[in-house]
């Protein structure tokens, strides 16, 4: 009789979800019923104390947007897929997460901003041990990121209507996050009370010791190169990641001196958080590591006359 040696197979084993998050995708499934069945065109239009919002439905996508008030061209603030969605569209939304790099096993993560949720609802389905405590201005993004694009509060998710920089004031002392994801971006930039050094030192003051800060800045607005050199000042070490279309995506914190393998090793473990879905490689590998390339730009500060 000949026996025939069995061996084991090269190929490696597929990720596969959790109990918990096989239930948590099929709840997103149904929360997105409405704007997956929604016709293309005008799903939502709404205006606010603080925003025009129209909710658009495209062939693929529904979208969040901002109309500008002196006009009707439109900033899309958030892009999602109701067929496939844990996938991050727009690029500097994936490049937020390479902040993670520094920080890669986070229990708490506080988000500024929150648009149609898109980074929260990938946070939370893929790093089911982390706390999410998000701040958004606008009750009414609010209302509308919870009706169309799928957002739950739970236990483990908890969003504050609140201005951003006055959460950090109150929680200065009580509260203490591993990580912060700054996007209040809009058309004309960061609001300016959230991109000076006395903010920044604020939000310094409610990182946990390692904790590390993400901001997503945009090179061709005036203001850019005064917005870049704050926050480069305002950190013991900083890392800038270009992104297509202008974006820019600044880290700051205590980060650790990583060279190449190590952080070629590091950017495998965030990959690994989820699960092999996202490929965070072409965005790390255009990190800026011109030393003075953030140094033209005049410091901003509270006192600055806008």
């Amino acid at each position: 009789m000949r026996w025939i040696r069995k061996t084991r197979s090269t190929r490696p084993t597929p990720p596969t979800l959790s109990a918990w998050q096989e239930q948590n995708l099929a709840a997103i499934s149904r929360r997105l019923a409405a704007g997956r069945a929604a016709r293309p065109g005008i799903v939502h239009e709404q205006v606010s104390a603080y925003n025009h919002i129209v909710v658009r439905r495209t062939t693929q996508q529904l979208l969040l947007c901002y109309r500008h008030p002196d006009s009707q061209i439109e900033e899309t603030e958030s892009r999602l897929d109701p067929d496939d969605p844990l996938v991050l569209p727009s690029a500097y939304t994936q490049a937020m997460l390479l902040a993670l790099i520094w920080q890669p096993q986070p229990r708490r993560i506080l988000l500024i901003g929150l648009g149609g949720g898109r980074l929260q609802m990938v946070l939370h389905h893929y790093l089911e041990r982390v706390t999410l405590h998000t701040v958004e201005l606008d009750p009414l993004v609010v209302a509308l990121a919870e009706r169309f694009f799928g957002i739950v509060q739970d236990e483990r998710q908890r969003i504050i209507v609140q201005d951003g920089r006055d959460y950090l004031r109150r929680a200065a002392g009580r509260l203490s996050y591993d990580l912060i994801l700054l996007d209040a971006y809009r058309v004309e930039g960061v609001p300016r009370h959230l991109s000076t050094h006395e903010f920044y030192t604020e939000c310094r003051a409610c990182l946990a010791p390692g904790g590390v800060l993400a901001t997503n800045l945009h090179s061709g607005i005036p203001g850019y190169a005064a917005a870049r050199a704050t926050f480069e000042t305002a950190w013991p070490h900083t890392a800038v990641f270009p992104v297509f279309g202008g974006n820019v995506v600044a880290v700051g914190g205590e980060l650790a001196a990583l060279a190449a393998p190590a952080f070629s090793a590091r950017l495998s473990l965030v990959e690994q958080h989820f699960l092999g879905h996202l490929s965070l490689s072409r965005l790390a590998s255009g990190r800026d590591s011109r030393a003075s390339a953030g140094k033209t730009g005049r410091i901003l500060h509270d006192t600055d006359q806008p």
